[in-house]
């Protein structure tokens, strides 16, 4: 059990920062393949297969696990050897006492090949069951194989039940883990990979969803496990079509599925991906148009390697002007959605290094007392798994700004007997800067707030604007401004719209800072979606040009 414990740990909670690229795949249709149905290959022992077929009419019954509505045939399982073209020869009904008149199909062998789970029609005394919406749900069996080949104690597993579906088994190469499909209640989607543990003695554990970095909204199906590797299929909205097959690393779950490809997957359902990792083959089956039937086993060969990219990003803090290393700083590393992932404090040396999982982009950032904070765009291209990235910090000026010795003053002088602020509203210079109509806003007659190039801090240049600002907004105690903030076009859409924000935020809570209430000051992020001139994707243009568009503009959203 303890060993049970410490690869479920391993499994789910260790914080391996890797991602799987697909390999490249040649494919092609196999001769067993008939006019019916054939599909779900599994290995037992060497070139041995065993699969699913429609070959003998039968008794049609509706699987909600398909795409569609429509009745299916019965299904037999049969075997065969495989021969080293991945042809299927001297093919034979399974015949066992555990036969029905109904279906039998997705075999899995224990590693010792002493036991087989398959997935069978829920049925009792030889009837099948239907649940309250007429389905005929799917239920999980383990057998004993004897040496002669037959399958007998055949048992129903424990977290079988007759009001949803658990069906498409496989075991891990140790035997100790069941991975299989479910609609049981509490999923992510219409069904979902579950994983269960196996003792020494054959007890079962309870089934656990295996999590949201595989299951989705959709419908995750028949999980295939080659070491690390889980292979499953989905039909979600990235998919080509239909079931695709994707593989995620399962002891990282911060791992993202990957797609195989066009190769492997199609418009249509491409689904029972298993691999043999020494010979670098394996089978898939598909319904794909040109087949022979209406699902067809395809043997695949594997013509790459599988890359486990680990994306490392390294590097330096220096001070801007100087040049000199920077110790004691904090460096983050954010997610693409903005969810801090780790913070590294950097030694004497300057220097920080990250393990990241090679799949969306990052942001990270360094800051220290003392200086502004910086950060950098880290966007990650496929090939390309290590960065080195120097990070500048600026030294704050020892120059209060303007606005905070004005907030400093207090509101009537002795000798001019009436507040200051009604002194500087009345000043002829102050009444120009009131508002002005501009892209139909009403907005306050200042100058933008500039920002340096994938910056979100506030130069001492701005600070005298929002002195000025705050004048206004003490001025008239009933408006409300809205800090509208914007970039140039570099970078993604996604990365520029978070970006704006974090622009628009640092505007807020400096002047929060320098005494607005919270109530009458808000930020809003607008990205690369309101250009002020003409320089948008593909368009070239001066930095001076860009500066334009890096702009927080001073909206009033209410008098």
């Amino acid at each position: 059990m303890k060993n049970i414990l410490v690869f479920v740990f391993l499994l789910f909670f260790q914080l391996a920062f890797s991602q799987l690229t697909a390999a490249e795949y040649s494919v092609i249709n196999i001769k067993a393949n008939s006019r019916f149905s054939d599909f779900g290959t599994s290995y037992f022992g060497p070139n041995r297969i065993i699969f699913a077929s429609s070959k003998l009419d039968g008794k049609k019954l509706r699987n909600k696990f398909n795409n569609n509505n429509d009745d299916f045939p019965r299904y037999d399982l049969f075997k065969g050897y495989l021969n080293f073209n991945g042809e299927v020869n001297y093919i034979k009904k399974l015949e066992n006492n555990f036969v029905t008149k109904y279906n039998e199909s997705n075999v899995s062998f224990s590693p010792d090949l002493r036991y087989v789970y398959f997935t069978q029609n829920n049925v009792k005394k030889g009837k099948y069951i239907e649940d309250n919406k007429n389905w005929i749900n799917l239920k999980i069996y383990r057998a004993s194989v004897k040496t002669n080949g037959q399958w007998t104690n055949i048992i129903s597993l424990p977290f079988n039940a007759d009001n949803y579906s658990c069906a498409f088994p496989s075991v891990s190469e140790d035997g100790k883990i069941l991975f299989f499909t479910s609609d049981m209640p509490g999923g992510y989607g219409n069904s979902d990979i579950y994983w269960v543990t196996i003792s020494e003695k054959g007890i079962y554990g309870t089934p656990q969803n295996i999590g949201p970095h595989v299951n989705s909204n959709a419908k995750e199906n028949f999980p295939y496990v080659d070491g690390n590797i889980l292979y499953f299929s989905s039909d979600r909205s990235e998919s080509e079509g239909g079931l695709d097959v994707y593989m995620v690393a399962i002891d990282n779950p911060d791992s993202k599925p990957v797609n195989l490809g066009a190769t492997i997957n199609s418009p249509y359902d491409d689904f029972c991906f298993i691999t043999d990792r020494k010979q670098k083959t394996g089978f898939f089956s598909s319904n794909r148009p040109n087949g022979k039937g209406k699902d067809d086993i395809y043997f695949f060969k594997q013509n790459t390697e599988i890359v486990e990219c680990k994306q490392v990003i390294e590097g330096e803090i220096r001070d801007k002007i100087t040049d000199d290393v920077i110790p004691g700083a904090i460096v983050s590393m954010y997610s693409h959605d903005n969810i801090n992932l780790t913070n590294y404090p950097v030694k004497s040396d300057g220097k920080f290094r990250f393990n990241l999982a090679c799949r969306d982009n990052y942001r990270i950032q360094a800051t220290k007392i003392g200086y502004n904070k910086t950060f950098k765009h880290i966007g990650f291209t496929p090939k390309i798994f290590s960065q080195d990235i120097t990070l500048y910090l600026e030294k704050k000026s020892i120059l209060k700004p303007i606005a905070e010795k004005l907030s400093k003053i207090k509101p009537f002088d002795k000798e001019i007997k009436e507040p200051i602020t009604k002194q500087i509203k009345s000043h002829p210079d102050i009444e120009k800067e009131t508002t002005i109509n501009k892209y139909g806003k009403e907005i306050l007659n200042l100058k933008p707030i500039y920002f340096e190039l994938d910056q979100y801090y506030i130069t001492q240049e701005s600070h005298e604007i929002l002195a000025k600002a705050v004048r206004i907004i003490n001025d008239n105690p009933t408006i409300i401004i809205e800090f509208g903030s914007h970039t140039d076009c570099r970078a993604s859409d996604s990365y520029n719209l978070h970006l704006s924000i974090l622009r628009a935020n640092e505007v807020v809570k400096h002047l929060e800072y320098l005494g607005v209430p919270e109530h009458r000051i808000k930020g809003r992020g607008f990205g690369e979606s309101e250009l002020v001139n003409k320089c948008k994707d593909g368009v070239k243009c001066t930095e001076a040009e860009h500066l334009q568009n890096r702009r927080t503009e001073f909206v009033i959203i209410k008098k």
